[in-house]
């Protein structure tokens, strides 16, 4: 910064002729203690007030000249000097004001020492709000800590690296929210040595600290740590790592392949070979061909087909050098690019193949026969023999799921988050006879933007990045076969249109594409919301509703099937044995007991996540009560039998409901404050979805924050 940014120019300026009452008179209006004599603007000297003091004792009357009191030689600054210069000028004259000159050597102003730290701490005080800048502005996360490891100083980039938002910082202990940064900063004040490049991991973080040393007077005085996020780094590295893994292993399989196979980048330039590509064509050592055109070495072979027109060939009977051989070829891409194409020459024993080929086709059909066989044998005697349930209600249920299977009708599939309705809806697919596949989407899974592109897929070309040649929705690929939509509830209104059309004609036109295609796709639907209610509120068309709606299956939820709960623990305890080399013979009456005391609001899903959890637990060969989690303990206090007989049974039914009620809401807490307020794990230890959790959040009023306070129900 310049002198004149801060030079006083409302100074006192007096004239030769000027008198001591002038001067006076002129230092009381202007506050300063010195004046320059001038000549028009030429610079002849200064007075200071002192001098005038020192006058006045020795009784120089007021109305005297200050011609004899002026100081001729005086200490003068140029405006466009720095001021450093000006402060060096000043100290070397030892003067407390100086004169500051413009261009022409004409007064511009005064400088005095008040000037002189007014502009010193402005220049602080503008150097440190361009260091916060250069701090804030760092693509590095930067923390300092004074010499107690209490926070000082951090970025923007530090509270989203380290995910520290909402946190008090300021003065904080560093242990408090980074305690891996302890022996480090330690180190660093204790030797004042710039510690580098320190690998430090924290959740599903990788960074690379550097800690550094912050002296004061010669004397370490805190640290400061700078932080690199180096996660995607070691993803790259782990993928290039895995691609070098992978390409030995595809060195390895080419070695081993009995056949001749060679594969060239987009140019049809052979970049690796096998040595049975290299026996075809009497080549010593695959370095001779690396980089050449496959054109060059086998011209017999079209490689063209690929490489420029993108084609694929299966199999084509080609003669090269005297032997028979079939030639199968293709483009490679990845992520819509072409990278080369592969070749493979089949030229070893043809009529041996010949053979095989014929006597696996034989195979195939008795296998297909047979497989036919044994699916109408098992739809015959019980479909759904799988579904595991004494159940009265589960019974009917199975009998009207089979009456579903064979039938051609739509049909809606109803119950509660983990009671099986995926499990029902592929059974009543595989035993209803028709020959395509069974295709199943969550439409509450997938983005709304995505949705109708996964339904009815899109043609070539029909937006940037599409897939060449197209991609077929999920109609196509139900064709002739069951199309299972989960979660339909969740499906926006604009393609419940879409689909309805689809429903009703049969038929729909790919994005991007003229041409109509006809399916024959029959639909199962599924939800655990209820559609009519929906309908009520406008948030699904009822005219879609009533044709998804021509049968419905409503699955008991596991509260109404508790004589169920034995059976269905036996089956998980083998289904967990086999997976394991642990042995569990069976559950405790106790657990059975209190398995039938619970509310289940997860159903079958949350019993197997239960059992599986027992089953890890458990160091003996059953599962106690001991082994299963907290919540299910509140259920084991005994009642007051003279209590309960004193209700009627209707107050007997209303405090069963609120008791089962109280007793999930406290379940639902305890999962909470066991996951620490992570909704996701919460569901997952419950064995319920994200979604279903929500529901019964809002059921029973209950709002989670860090102190997981509870609304009154």
């Amino acid at each position: 910064m310049k002198v004149s940014s801060f030079t006083t120019i409302n100074f006192v300026n007096l004239s030769l002729d000027s008198t001591i009452r002038e001067a006076i008179s002129a230092f009381l209006h202007h506050r300063v203690d010195i004046g320059c004599v001038t000549n028009g603007k030429d610079l002849l000297g200064i007075i200071h007030k002192n001098s005038i003091y020192r006058a006045l004792l020795k009784n120089f009357p007021l109305d005297s000249p200050i011609r004899p009191l002026i100081k001729k030689n005086i200490v003068t600054i140029q405006k466009d000097q720095s001021l450093i210069d000006a402060r060096d000028i000043m100290m070397k004259g030892n003067v407390s004001q100086a004169v500051v000159l413009d261009e022409h050597q004409m007064v511009y102003g005064i400088m005095s020492k008040s000037d002189l730290v007014t502009s010193n701490m402005t220049v602080l005080e503008d150097t440190l709000n361009r260091l916060k800048s250069l701090v804030e502005n760092l693509q590095d996360a930067v923390i300092s800590v004074d010499s107690n490891l209490k926070i000082t100083t951090y970025n923007q980039v530090a509270l989203n690296l380290l995910r520290l938002h909402g946190k008090s910082l300021l003065h904080s202990p560093i242990d408090r929210f980074l305690p891996n940064f302890r022996r480090w900063l330690i180190e660093t004040m204790k030797t004042g040595e710039i510690q580098n490049a320190k690998r430090i991991c924290f959740e599903e973080l990788s960074v690379i600290a550097s800690f550094i040393p912050i002296s004061e007077m010669n004397k370490v005085t805190g640290a400061m740590v700078v932080l690199r996020d180096v996660t995607s780094y070691e993803v790259i590295a782990n993928e290039l790592e895995t691609t070098n893994r992978l390409k030995k292993i595809l060195d390895s399989a080419l070695e081993l392949a009995y056949d001749g196979v060679a594969v060239t980048d987009q140019n049809g330039r052979i970049t690796m070979s096998n040595q049975g590509f290299m026996e075809l064509f009497s080549i010593d050592h695959q370095n001779e061909i690396l980089g050449t055109p496959i054109s060059k070495i086998a011209p017999q072979i079209p490689s063209q087909l690929s490489l420029k027109f993108d084609k694929k060939i299966d199999g084509e009977l080609i003669q090269i050098n005297n032997r028979k051989c079939i030639v199968a070829q293709m483009p490679i891409y990845q992520d819509g690019q072409k990278l080369g194409a592969i070749f493979k020459i089949i030229f070893r024993q043809l009529d041996s193949w010949k053979d095989i080929l014929v006597h696996m086709e034989k195979l195939e059909s008795e296998i297909s026969y047979y497989r036919g066989e044994l699916s109408r044998i098992s739809k015959d005697k019980n479909p759904f023999a799988h579904v595991v349930s004494q159940n009265s209600q589960m019974e009917k249920f199975k009998h009207d799921a089979v009456i579903a299977a064979n039938s051609f009708s739509n049909v809606l599939i109803t119950g509660e988050s983990g009671t099986g309705k995926e499990l029902i809806a592929e059974g009543i697919h595989t035993f209803s006879g028709r020959k395509g596949t069974f295709i199943k989407v969550n439409c509450g899974a997938i983005p709304e933007e995505l949705l109708e592109s996964e339904f009815f897929g899109y043609a070539d070309g029909a937006f940037t990045g599409a897939k060449k040649g197209g991609k077929p929705g999920k109609f196509e690929l139900a064709d002739n076969g069951t199309l299972f939509l989960d979660e339909i509830g969740d499906m926006p209104p604009s393609l419940q249109v879409k689909l309805l059309r689809v429903l009703q004609e049969q038929e729909f036109e790919r994005i991007g594409a003229t041409k109509t295609t006809k399916v024959n796709v029959r639909i199962i639907s599924a939800t655990n919301k209820d559609l009519s209610e929906l309908v009520k509120q406008g948030k699904f068309r009822e005219d879609l509703f009533y044709r998804i709606h021509v049968i419905q299956l409503h699955i008991p939820p596991l509260r109404d099937r508790l004589d169920d709960i034995p059976l269905l623990c036996k089956h998980f305890i083998n289904k967990i044995n086999s997976k394991t080399n642990k042995n569990i013979l069976g559950i405790s009456n106790e657990v059975i007991k209190i398995f039938q005391k619970y509310h289940w609001p997860g159903n079958i899903r949350q019993l197997e996540n239960v059992l599986e959890r027992a089953f890890h637990f458990s160091t003996s060969n059953w599962i106690e009560l001991e082994h299963l989690p907290i919540e299910f303990n509140l259920l084991n206090e005994p009642s007051s039998p003279s209590q309960i007989s004193k209700k009627t049974k209707s107050d007997f039914t209303i405090d069963r409901k609120q008791s089962m009620n109280q007793t999930e809401k406290e379940i639902i807490l305890q999962a909470l404050k066991q996951c620490n307020g992570n909704r996701t794990k919460a569901a997952e230890t419950l064995g319920i979805s994200r979604t279903t959790l929500y529901q019964k959040m809002k059921k029973f009023h209950i709002i989670e924050d860090f102190a997981f306070k509870i609304t009154p129900t």
